[in-house]
């Protein structure tokens, strides 16, 4: 290359030895330039790939911090932050996740130790250790940890723990109220004549059950005439017709006793169950809850309701079915309560129009006469001086100067006039549309503005100084914008009912009082009780003014003339108008739904005792023919085969005799319901499906079902029909209601006037998705079945598992 340019330059030729000089110069240039290159390109990717790497470890701490896995979100964002420790996302993040690394593994230690696992607990709290040293917890776990395993444990200690787990166990080993489990549900139908120790005993004996009487009881002859009644209500018209009632002493025994207040006293057996409100948020709620159910069950009963603010529980003593009566209460009263949100619109329209037209002719004219000047000297004999001066003064005018009168005796002053062409159009429009959410019964307060002062009052202290005496003036703070307060009720029907004060101010000037400047503030306000429907537009108040006025000013006569009023006068015109309108869109965007287990009436006995009416299945009832006694006591025998009613006329007929019985009764096997599949295993954000299958299904018609699940691991997506109830081409009507606490309600029905389907196959179909890792059960906790001519058929359920990694 130099050598080229040495030839163009013009000089001569150039010797072998500069020649091969230049030629070595241009290969070392040459390569300088190759290495520069090389560096440049080394340092441009390599910090390229240093910024990459510190985001994709970013990224790798993001999803596992969204598994919660906290030990692999901490390394990530710390090896991000070793990459760029000037970013101070990566180091927050690193900062944030170091404690909640190590609090897990302190946690995961105490559960450790608390197994007996001493050497996984210390590996535990050394890793929390690792992590964040300065966690004092885990230090100090650390050290206890090591004690226990350094000495064995005193004989104290293990008593100690020893009774803790003793009493842990005896609570957990308490028994509930006896419940009565009866060999058989069928049906009973007696009718006879015959003493009520025999009454009871048949009964008995046709539903398996043991009949225990009171040593004070004495028993008395009743007439009986029983179609076709369950086990309960045999044993309930029993006891009205003879004034007794039973209780369960086990779940296959019954005690009869007289039916005194004394006897129920001392044979009623009493129970205390805590309840937990779901819903109640203050105080009131729940002395509301608890004074209702005082008022319920009276004095009388013998019943105690405690409140427990702080816990939101209700704690009760009472008998079982007291108990029963309480909590079907409480599921009526601790409901979920709406919300209702508002869209309030507040719609302002001003606008004022002026015109000022015309000319406005000089108004005065006036002639002075011109002032006189008077002139005055002096002399004096002293000195050789003299002065003069003059003056101007305005004299009236002689009689001597009258005669000589010309136009410069005379001053004339004429008025200004002026020309008026003035036009003025503004147009103000204001729209405000705040949004409120409020609780049903609760008040909202909603404040869009700022605050002025205004001064109230001033007071002058006893200090006074050498300038004037100190004064301190008062000054309190006022709302200036759009204030709002709504308390809204919702009524069954979805009806809205809304208490409101709708203030809209604002400073529309000031003025000065005792020497303080005040604002004056404008307002516009509506307060007033209005019911809607869920999403009916309203006009709660509109406020028109509107003024004209015209100012007319000119030279009377000429300017009131149809032409010349422009030319000797001017007019002024104003219009104004002001428009202010409040709008409400009320919205319902959480209900409290009712269903017929909240408005039912139910049997609570009499006035003395509260004695709850079950209701037994009437399952299989329909196909079977019951024996009947007549009234004497003779027996009418079955068509076909023994039955409850059958075995109870058989005890009848053998107690006559002095004899003992045995009957027999027939179960119907139940239709079974079951969760397929029974164990899944799910990632975290896929979606799955399960089916609840039926089997020996007999005239199946229709399936209510209630399902549980974990909402913190699994979302309820969607619910299908399955294939059973439809498999012969008909539509399936299927319902399903989300009650949000991890519990839905599903509800599978045929059209009517169609048979049922026997078999087995799938009902519905859920699907869901997997939220969070975890375990949860789907369990069936209410099955229920019914044929085509709506009798309820006897049903058992399941549950399965599903595990969320």
């Amino acid at each position: 290359m130099l050598y080229f340019r040495h030839q163009q330059a013009g000089s001569g030729p150039i010797s072998p030895t500069y020649l091969s000089l230049y030629r070595n110069m241009d290969r070392s240039f040459t390569s300088l330039r190759n290495v520069a290159f090389v560096v440049t390109i080394l340092a441009v990717t390599g910090g390229a790939a240093h910024a990459q790497s510190a985001g994709s470890f970013y990224k790798r701490g993001q999803q596992a911090e969204e598994r919660q896995d906290y030990d692999a979100a901490y390394e990530a964002y710390r090896q991000a932050l070793a990459k760029k420790p000037r970013d101070i996302r990566y180091k927050v993040k690193t900062e944030r996740l170091r404690f909640e690394a190590a609090t897990a593994h302190v946690d995961r230690g105490r559960l450790l130790r608390q197994g007996g696992d001493l050497g996984g607990a210390l590996t535990e709290f050394t890793r929390a250790l690792q992590i964040d040293p300065a966690n004092q917890t885990a230090q100090q776990e650390m050290d206890l940890t090591q004690k226990m395993a350094a000495a064995p444990p005193s004989p104290q200690l293990q008593s100690l723990e020893s009774g803790i787990l003793a009493t842990q166990a005896e609570i957990s080993g308490l028994g509930g109220p006896v419940s009565l489990k009866p060999i058989s549900n069928d049906p009973i139908t007696l009718r006879m004549v015959e003493d009520t120790k025999n009454i009871y005993q048949a009964i008995g004996k046709a539903a398996g059950l043991n009949v225990l009487f009171d040593p004070a009881y004495t028993s008395t002859r009743i007439p009986v005439e029983l179609n076709n009644v369950s086990l309960y209500d045999a044993l309930r018209i029993v006891g009205a017709i003879s004034g007794t009632f039973w209780k369960p002493v086990t779940e296959n025994t019954i005690l009869v006793a007289q039916n005194t207040r004394n006897k129920r006293q001392d044979l009623d057996e009493m129970a205390v169950q805590t309840f937990y409100l779901t819903n109640a948020t203050q105080t009131a709620d729940t002395n509301e809850i608890v004074t209702a159910l005082r008022n319920v069950f009276g004095t009388g009963q013998n019943v105690g309701v405690f409140a427990i603010p702080s816990q939101n529980a209700v704690v009760m003593r009472a008998t079982p079915d007291q108990l029963l009566l309480a909590q079907k209460l409480l599921n009526d009263l601790d409901r979920t309560k709406p919300e209702v949100v508002v869209d309030v619109a507040v719609l302002e329209v001003n606008r004022e129009k002026v015109r000022n037209l015309g000319i406005t002719l000089p108004q005065s004219f006036s002639v002075t006469p011109v002032t006189t000047n008077t002139t005055s000297s002096s002399s004096s004999s002293s000195s050789s001086s003299s002065s003069s001066s003059s003056s101007n003064s305005n004299s009236a005018l002689t009689l001597n100067q009258l005669a000589h009168l010309n136009g410069n005796n005379f001053n004339v002053n004429i008025g200004t006039g002026t020309v008026n062409a003035l036009l003025t159009d503004s147009d103000t429009r204001i729209l405000q549309n705040p949004r409120i959410r409020a609780t049903d019964g609760q008040k909202a307060t909603l404040k869009i503005g700022s605050k002025i002062p205004i001064a109230t009052g001033s007071f002058a202290s006893g200090t006074t100084t050498a300038v004037s005496a100190l004064v301190n003036t008062q000054f309190t703070y006022i709302d200036v914008g759009v204030n709002i307060d709504m308390t809204p009720t919702v009524h069954t029907d979805r009806d809205i009912t809304l208490k409101m004060k709708i203030e809209v101010t604002s400073q529309s000037g000031s003025v000065t009082i005792s020497s303080v400047t005040q604002p004056i503030i404008s307002q516009r306000s509506v307060e007033h009780v209005i019911q809607l429907k869920e999403g009916e537009p309203s006009i709660l108040a509109g406020i028109l003014n509107r003024q004209d006025s015209l100012s007319v000013s000119g030279t009377p006569g000429l300017g009131e003339l149809p032409l010349l009023k422009y030319v000797f006068g001017s007019r002024s015109k104003t219009q104004s108008q002001d428009e202010v309108v409040f709008l409400l869109i009320p919205h319902l965007v959480r209900e409290s739904l009712l269903s017929r287990m909240n408005t039912r009436a139910i049997d609570t006995g009499t006035s003395q005792s509260i004695e709850l009416r079950r209701e037994a299945g009437q399952d299989a009832a329909s196909t079977r023919t019951t024996g009947a006694a007549g009234p004497g006591g003779s027996l009418v025998p079955p068509a076909q085969r023994t039955t409850a009613a059958a075995a109870a006329n058989a005890a009848i007929q053998q107690l006559q005799q002095d004899g003992s019985a045995t009957t027999s009764a027939s179960v119907a096997a139940p239709v079974s319901f079951a969760i397929t599949p029974g164990n899944a295993t799910q990632a975290v954000g896929s979606t799955f499906q399960v089916a609840v299958m039926a089997s020996n299904a007999r005239d199946l018609y229709s399936v209510p079902l209630q399902m549980q699940f974990n909402p913190q691991v699994l979302q309820l997506v969607n619910v299908d029909s399955g294939e059973m109830l439809g498999r012969d081409g008909q539509a399936v009507a299927l319902a399903h209601r989300d009650e949000g606490n991890g519990m839905v309600t599903i509800s599978a029905s045929r059209p009517p006037s169609t048979k049922g389907v026997d078999g087995q196959g799938s009902i519905c179909v859920l699907t869901f998705k997997a939220t969070a890792a975890g375990d949860s059960n789907l369990m069936l906790t209410k099955v229920g079945a019914q044929n085509s001519a709506q009798v309820n058929l006897p049903a058992v359920g399941s549950q399965a598992i599903v595990h969320v990694k």
